[in-house]
């Protein structure tokens, strides 16, 4: 009886440890997919606007059906302006002008999307970048 339940015991841990490390396989697997669509991002992001000094970036959002990549953006620029938004990427994209304002009024929301034209150009300066895990890096 005592073999029986060790056996059991053993078989029980097996099955959580596998359940364990595919977790951690599965959150390795997104935290790389994320790094490689905000590294992406970053430098479609500087292919589009001009004078940027840095970016931040939060809340990466991954869905399978429609394979959309997105994430939190916040943009700030040597003339001391920041826009926040929501933006969608995809790992094609070598500019990228699209987005949702996030909260405010109409006026604000279209006072925030012609800050942006207003800055479209090129940044080729290097920038501080801060990923959505925290870590930051000059890009």
């Amino acid at each position: 009886m005592k073999r029986k339940a060790l056996i059991l015991l053993f078989i029980l841990g097996g099955i959580i440890m596998a359940f364990s490390i595919n977790g951690q396989m599965q959150k390795a697997a997104e935290e790389k997919r994320n790094r490689e669509y905000e590294v992406s991002l970053v430098k479609a992001l500087k292919n589009s606007y001009e004078g940027i000094t840095e970016i931040k970036l939060s809340n990466p959002r991954y869905t399978m059906k429609p394979r959309i990549w997105s994430c939190s953006v916040v943009l700030s620029f040597a003339d001391q302006e920041e826009i926040s938004y929501g933006i969608n990427h995809d790992l094609g994209d070598t500019v990228n002008y699209g987005g949702v304002m996030k909260g405010g009024t109409d006026i604000q929301i279209n006072q925030q999307w012609e800050s942006l034209h207003r800055h479209e150009g090129v940044t080729s300066t290097k920038i501080e970048v801060t990923y959505s895990n925290g870590e930051r890096e000059i890009q």
